[in-house]
This record gives structure tokens, C-alpha cells and sequence, in this order.
């Protein structure tokens, strides 16, 4: 599958800033985050995007809708700083599932011949 051209280094920036607004608004008692695993894709339209995903220990009922809903917002003037336009989607994924052999993330391949 072909993905956008966004170095490691990048995605590794974009973790540690995904990391920092975690630890600005919880505390290492309430959860524990990690990995971060950013991963660049395209959407359905073929604008650029990166898969957040988040892996968290800690009661889920704590995680605060409206400020999970706007992680992406918060880390965006990050990316521009470093030269990442991609549209950020976070998920929240808890430790457990994470580690489940069961547990797997579809790989998305998208058929796109014969479209006009």
C-alpha cells in the first residue's frame, strides 16, 4: 500500500507531541499512555492523515469525551511547526485490548480502479 511520504522522524515528533498534551491534562495516577503509534495513511478523498492510536491504562470512564474529541486541534499548530499537514484521527485503546492476540487493527486497502 502506498502511504505519504512522512519521514519516522516525524511521526516520532508527532507521538512525543501527542504525549505531551497527554501529561498536560492527566496525571501518571490516572492513566498510564503507550505506545503511540502514529501511522500515515491516506483518506477516502486521498488527502493525507495519520492514525493516532493511543494506548492507555486506566479507567476509561475518566477519559473526558470533549477534550479526547479534540486532541487532534490541540497538537495541529505542533505538526505545522515540523512540516506535518496531515489530518491527525486519534483512538483511544485500552492496554488490555492492545495486548490481546485477538485484538487487530484492519489494514484498509482501497480499490479505487475503475472510479470516475
Amino acid at each position: 500500500m502506498i502511504r505519504p511520504n512522512i519521514s519516522q522522524e516525524d511521526l516520532d515528533r508527532v507521538g512525543d507531541l501527542v504525549a505531551q498534551a497527554l501529561a498536560k491534562r492527566f496525571s501518571r495516577e490516572e492513566f498510564v499512555f503507550g505506545p503511540i503509534v502514529v501511522t500515515p495513511d491516506f483518506d477516502w478523498d486521498g488527502d493525507e492523515i495519520l492514525w493516532i492510536q493511543i494506548v492507555f491504562d486506566g479507567d476509561q470512564n475518566n477519559l473526558d469525551p470533549g477534550w479526547t474529541g479534540s486532541l487532534g486541534g490541540l497538537i495541529s499548530p505542533g505538526m505545522k511547526e515540523i512540516g506535518v499537514t496531515a489530518f491527525p484521527l486519534t483512538s483511544f485503546i485500552e492496554k488490555s485490548e492492545w495486548e490481546d492476540p485477538a485484538y487487530a487493527v484492519p489494514e484498509w486497502e482501497y480499490d479505487t480502479e475503475g472510479e470516475e
